[in-house]
């Protein structure tokens, strides 16, 4: 491929070189045109021809499949952003398949939820201590998931009393009907919504990863897609004290790519390659990036992944799903509600009142996303309920409280019931205890970490769309791969002083070498760089600023039609002289290299 770049424009902007003279230290004149009168110094010349082809490079066209992509990118497709994916469609589809792990019966107006998680391929493979479903903690959230106001079971908790109480005078049509009513659900809706647990744990069980943003989007690579997903459990499981969104004990699967996948790529290349001068060597050849389209001017290639024409990705599954383990830890000891007011009305998420407040746990725990969950349910719920002819209320939002805030107002205090607190930390209260108390076993406390495995959960994009998502994605990051593609470039590069190419106005210049064009790593042995209009190399004749052209790196100089006389020195300390002959028809330079003898 260098073979077929050409030497052409270098700078970025600006238009036409000036010429202003000779000699003077602007690198716009020639110096000491004519004859040198002190060839005695200087030992026998050497010639050499510089040329300029001016032909554009062909464009780079990638056109790979499956295998070719991995050969290419190999270790650094990890690096590739694809697309970032929104979390929602994952967590809602992998909550609703817990929730329906042990049947569908919850669904119904019935106090007995029938769960029954031999059902299901999903509820046969909770186990308990006992080997069976019945003890297992995966039925206990499922069991806090499908509680509706016509299933709940308050039992040990503060609000018993005043379920005994409705339930036995059939008070407002029951304990189950007062709360449908103050929630503001219907009866057979779950207390905590799937939308409002979805929210919760996108913004705090996903987002609080430390290889997760703010915004709770998963980044998908190349090497997912070329890994058939396997590798999120690398880039999401446990880190930093994070449990991980994804559980590696279970190796994540999903296709992307189908059989027929293949990717075509067209990019514009910026390097050219250049005559130069290597003084004790003689003739050589570097490649140079003459980017002038931005926004960055060192790009090797130039992509456009926006262009239809120059961009292709086809063969992506059509609705791609994953295989994936999810785990939730529990906090070790019960969370008490915030009671009563001042303070616990501005107990709130990054507001927590006191060091035992739901809100002072890390946000991946299942304490604080059930809690978070119903907190976005009814965080602008106000009610007012009267009943027992309007001897007794509930309020939610009432008396100048902020809304979701829960009061009872009942004469005598019958049924004992809760203190003013936030509802969701009422929910709270009834979810722990469920989590521990099942109607077939005790789980203890610390015991009810959760995990399941879940199979063909949508991941939330279609195949054509996931094409056209990565557009943008590619775009932000066409630096990078022209880099990646072409980055060692410089490996081919042979050790020249000077070399000649075009700077803006299609105006020759020599340039003389510097520290970018040489490989990472390798030093720079010029300690004198540039051009000189004497041989003492007291004169500087080249400049690294010349107006209307855009390097400002390189010392460099426009060469006059005809003779100029100029001097330099190598990075081995020798100094030369240089005739150049400059030939305007073509603006071929014809150099009569001499070396001054004694060094």
């Amino acid at each position: 491929m260098l073979s077929l770049l050409a030497c052409g424009p270098a700078g970025q902007r600006g238009s036409t070189g000036e010429t202003v003279g000779s000699s003077t230290g602007d690198g716009s004149g020639s110096a000491d045109s004519g004859t040198t009168g002190d060839d005695g110094q200087f030992g026998p010349e050497q010639t050499f021809e510089l040329r300029l082809n001016d032909d554009p490079p062909p464009p780079l066209v990638l056109d790979m499949n499956r295998d070719e992509v991995t050969e290419l990118f190999g270790d650094r497709a990890d690096e590739v952003l694809l697309i970032e994916l929104d979390s929602t469609t994952l967590l809602t589809e992998s909550l609703e398949q817990i929730k329906d792990a042990c049947g569908q019966f919850w669904r119904e107006d019935d106090p007995d939820p029938q769960h029954d998680c031999s059902l299901t391929p999903l509820g046969q493979t909770f186990m308990g201590p006992d080997g069976t479903w019945q003890t297992s903690a995966e039925y206990a959230l499922v069991r806090i998931l499908t509680m509706t106001p016509a299933n709940v079971v308050v039992a040990g908790t503060s609000s018993e009393g005043l379920q005994e109480l409705s339930d036995a005078l059939g008070i407002g049509g029951g304990y189950g009907q007062i709360l449908a009513d103050a929630l503001g659900i219907a009866r057979t809706a779950p207390v905590v919504s799937t939308a409002g647990l979805v929210e919760s744990f996108r913004t705090n069980f996903v987002a609080s990863h430390p290889n997760v943003g703010e915004d709770g989007k998963l980044a998908i690579t190349l090497q997912d897609a070329l890994s058939d997903l396997a590798t999120l459990a690398d880039r999401y499981g446990p880190m930093e004290g994070h449990p991980g969104i994804v559980d590696p004990s279970f190796v994540p699967s999903g296709a992307v790519l189908g059989p027929d996948f293949h990717m075509r790529a067209v990019a514009k290349s910026n390097l050219r390659l250049c005559d130069g001068i290597d003084a004790d060597n003689g003739k050589g050849f570097l490649s140079v990036i003459a980017d002038q389209t931005g926004p960055e001017y060192d790009d090797e290639l130039e992509f456009d992944f926006t262009d239809p024409d120059d961009f292709q990705l086809g063969g992506l599954v059509e609705n791609p799903t994953v295989d994936l383990r999810f785990r939730t830890l529990e906090t070790v000891g019960f969370v008490p509600s915030c009671l009563g007011d001042p303070p616990c009305t501005a107990n709130a998420p990054g507001a927590p009142q006191g060091s035992d407040s739901v809100w002072a746990l890390d946000p991946w725990l299942l304490e604080y996303n059930v809690t978070a969950g119903a907190r976005n349910d009814y965080e602008n719920r106000s009610f007012s309920g009267g009943y027992l002819f309007n001897t007794a209320h509930v309020y939610l939002g009432q008396n100048g409280n902020p809304p979701g805030w829960v009061e009872y107002d009942i004469p005598l205090n019958l049924g004992n019931p809760p203190e003013p607190q936030y509802v969701w930390e009422t929910i709270l209260e009834v979810a722990q205890v469920a989590l521990h108390e099942t109607p077939y076993a005790s789980i203890p406390d610390g015991d009810a970490d959760v995990a399941f495995t879940l199979f063909d959960i949508p991941v939330g994009i279609t195949g054509p769309e996931a094409a056209e998502g990565v557009r943008p994605y590619l775009q932000e990051q066409a630096s990078e791969l022209s880099d990646f593609l072409l980055g060692d470039y410089k490996k081919n590069n042979d050790h020249v002083d000077f070399y000649y190419r075009r700077a803006e106005g299609g105006i020759p210049y020599l340039f003389f070498v510097a520290e970018v064009d040489l490989q990472d790593g390798e030093s720079y042995g010029w300690s004198n760089p540039g051009f000189y209009a004497d041989g003492a190399l007291t004169q500087k004749a080249s400049s690294t600023t010349i107006e209307g052209v855009g390097d400002t790196v390189h010392e460099k100089i426009e060469l006059l039609a005809g003779e100029t006389v100029l001097y330099f020195q190598d990075d081995a300390g020798q100094t030369y002289r240089a005739r150049f002959e400059r030939t305007i028809e073509d603006d071929t330079l014809t150099v009569n290299i001499a070396p001054k003898l004694g060094g």
